[in-house]
């Protein structure tokens, strides 16, 4: 699972299983007699950077420290659910007219309460990317975790929560994209064995799911859910409305 600009999973299958209809990438894989599939949420980190402007935070790690500082169960009645489509969605929904939507505002909340849903409302998107991956493939029980968003403990706790999958982190996981790149261009120019060249990082920690959720948090994914077939004619009205005034 990558957590950069964009949020990834990334699953390797022996065989092709392609699934267009919920918006799973599906590619041969760089080795061989393999493939791969992706699913794909187009804002995971990105969105963490946009809520830290708007809310007027110094940056991302005074704003996440604010959000720990609240408290793990925040506002257990809460219904302050974020939809992170902040430039389309693609998996499950292959939508480029999906916006990014605050939903259950009151005047309780405060930005570590806008914090906290953005970092819910990418795990929650990102849920149901696992969940199109494991409609046509096999069961994935842990995710190593990569990418930027790697570095945050706490996004980890409710990410291992709302995907209620194992979660491991390996020593330089912020950086692993660049390490695959430069072990692929190594596999290539010394005609090495995958196997030799690519060795397991150290695992530096393990997130396993909390047996008692933070409150509310089941109840704002279940609501989470509702919310993308509620607004997708919205979406859509808003999108064609829009388009035939610019033209």
């Amino acid at each position: 699972m990558s957590l950069g600009t964009s949020g990834v999973i990334f699953v390797t299958d022996a065989a092709f299983r392609p699934d267009p209809e919920r918006a799973v990438h599906t590619f041969c894989h760089c080795l061989p007699r393999t493939w791969h599939r992706m699913s794909v949420i187009l804002s995971a980190a990105s969105a963490v950077g946009w809520i830290t402007q708007v809310v007027g935070a110094s940056d991302e790690t005074a704003l996440l420290a604010e959000i720990e500082a609240a408290g793990v169960g925040a506002r257990p009645d809460s219904r302050l659910v974020f939809l992170p489509y902040l430039s389309g969605e693609r998996t499950p929904y292959n939508d480029m007219g999906a916006t990014g939507v605050f939903f259950g505002l009151d005047a309780d909340c405060n930005r570590a309460d806008l914090g906290r849903a953005v970092l819910e409302g990418v795990a929650f998107a990102l849920a149901d990317g696992l969940a199109a991956l494991e409609a046509k493939g096999d069961a994935v029980t842990r995710l190593s975790v990569i990418g930027g968003g790697a570095r945050s403990t706490l996004w980890g706790r409710i990410l291992a929560n709302a995907l209620q999958r194992t979660l491991v982190y390996h020593s330089g996981g912020e950086i692993g994209p660049a390490l695959g790149a430069a072990r692929l261009a190594h596999i290539a120019a010394a005609g090495l064995d995958p196997a030799r060249a690519c060795p397991a990082p150290r695992v530096v920690r393990i997130v396993e799911p909390e047996s008692d959720l933070p409150p509310g948090l089941s109840a704002r994914q279940a609501l989470f859910r509702k919310l993308y077939p509620a607004l997708a004619p919205a979406f859509a009205s808003s999108l064609s409305t829009i388009s035939g005034a610019k033209s």
